[in-house]
């Protein structure tokens, strides 16, 4: 998989100018401009940086923030390279309009030395006006928000979180606008009330897009795909897969309907997808379309069953994050002693690609058996089923509170073992707590049943997307 962009970062330095035009520090501007260097060379390694100028008063410091709203900058860093008063800051702040800003409370100096002389003890002036911006923006604007790092200049931890900042504001950004498809709707043959969606906060808390489609938008299609694609495409699913119990005919049905599920996507311009298979969709079309919902996950698309929004949206979030496939998950079944969760979902819940190197996926029947009882439908169906790769993982979810969507992430590792014989794909995964601390957890603060799993440790970045966003963040795990 592609790794995510790099994120375009706006580097604000001010210092009132005061200091070398009446106070006589001539050498003050040249030992600012070599610590901003500093920062910028180091922020380079892994992000596109727009540095202007020093800032060094109210007309300036709108310029800069001019610049960086015309760069189309992912985040605006603010650096205090010497005190910067508070009609700078402003000045600024209404220029970039928007952009996520970041107070970076840094100084020139590593540390405090016993001999320094003004122009170098002016290089730390900035610590005194970075404790005042706060306060004057809970004053002159109470909703605000901004982020926070704290270290020295060349401190990899806190160049680290920078990073982490500015990968989470590029997120937040383009996660405004991406059109998620609901195919047909919410889970209507079972109930599940903790999924059930607010379209209208999702879209004024995220800046998404929604649009539904229809089931015979789907049916159609697949009466357009030429039985040459499909016999293509079977033949492939017969050279990467082992088929286990489905007959070639319905691996054929399987192809033809994965074909269609895939233009009608690319048709509607979708990010992700959304989609319920019964009671409608399945007899219908006569196929769980879980061979082509692998296949949108491989192409990048985030795909979530039982038409849950929210985990479309987290799923949208950690891969933009990342770039990486995004595995639907649900808790299965546990074992205490070797703090295991088995999980996954019903077909077409991961990507073919995510299978674990070296296993082959396998093509079963549901775990039902059939649909014999459901007219229309086929009496095996056609499901992937393999493990995913060891490694970090991160499970992240929305969760429909009383003050609107937060939440819920939990880390640890999927672990290195055989695949089971579940008809589905999926992660055994280990959290980094007891068992019985993380079904507390979840006990004691509620979360939707259905996660996004992405191979990442990404709870850094995912804090600081929660934080620009303004949604509370709960750790199932920490």
């Amino acid at each position: 998989m592609n790794q995510p962009g790099r994120p375009k970062v706006g580097l604000f330095a001010g210092a009132i100018q005061q200091y070398w035009t009446e106070c006589g520090m001539d050498g003050l501007p040249e030992a600012l401009e070599r610590d901003v260097r500093r920062l910028r060379d180091r922020l380079e390694r892994d992000c596109d940086v727009v540095y202007p100028f020093l800032a060094v008063d109210v007309d300036s410091a709108a310029r800069a923030g001019g610049i960086f709203l015309a760069e189309g900058v992912d985040m605006v860093l603010i650096y205090h390279a010497s005190y910067v008063d508070d009609a700078m800051t402003v000045a600024l702040l209404r220029e970039i309009r928007g952009i996520t800003p970041v107070l970076f409370f840094s100084q020139g100096l590593d540390g405090i030395p016993s001999d320094l002389g003004p122009v170098e003890a002016a290089t730390c002036w900035g610590v005194n006006s970075a404790v005042q911006m706060p306060g004057s923006l809970k004053r002159l604007w109470p909703e605000s928000r901004h982020g926070f790092v704290f270290g020295h200049l060349e401190s990899p931890a806190a160049l680290s979180e920078i990073v982490q900042y500015a990968r989470a504001a590029r997120c937040v950004k383009r996660l405004a606008g991406k059109r998620v498809g609901v195919l047909p709707h919410r889970s209507a043959g079972v109930p599940m009330y903790d999924t059930y969606p607010d379209e209208a906060r999702l879209i004024g808390q995220t800046g998404i897009e929604i649009t539904y489609l229809y089931i015979h938008e789907l049916v159609e299609r697949m009466h357009a795909v030429r039985e040459s694609e499909a016999e293509a495409l079977t033949d492939e699913l017969y050279a990467t897969c082992e088929v286990v119990e489905p007959p070639r005919s319905e691996i054929l049905l399987a192809a033809r309907q994965a074909i269609a599920l895939e233009r009608l996507v690319a048709e509607k311009g979708l990010d992700a997808l959304a989609i319920d298979v019964v009671p409608g969709l399945t007899p219908a079309c006569g196929m769980l379309p879980c061979v082509g919902m692998a296949r949108l996950i491989d192409a990048g698309l985030v795909v979530a069953s039982e038409g849950d929004l929210a985990v479309s949206v987290a799923g949208l979030i950690i891969g933009e994050l990342c770039a990486l496939p995004i595995h639907f998950w649900e808790h299965s079944m546990f074992d205490e002693e070797r703090n295991w969760i088995l999980g996954g979902h019903e077909g077409g819940s991961a990507g073919f690609r995510m299978a674990k190197k070296g296993t082959r996926p396998l093509l079963r029947s549901t775990q039902y058996i059939n649909f014999g009882r459901t007219p229309g439908a086929p009496y095996y169906g056609v499901l992937p089923e393999f493990i995913t790769d060891p490694g970090p993982v991160t499970l992240l979810t929305l969760f429909c509170g009383q003050k609107g969507y937060e939440m819920r992430i939990a880390r640890g590792v999927s672990v290195d073992t055989p695949p089971r014989p579940v008809h589905y794909e999926h992660t055994i995964f280990q959290p980094n707590i007891p068992l019985q601390r993380y079904f507390e957890r979840i006990d004691a603060v509620g979360t939707c049943h259905h996660f996004g799993l992405v191979h990442a440790d990404l709870g850094g970045e995912v804090e600081k997307v929660a934080r620009i966003l303004d949604m509370e963040l709960v750790y199932l795990t920490d």
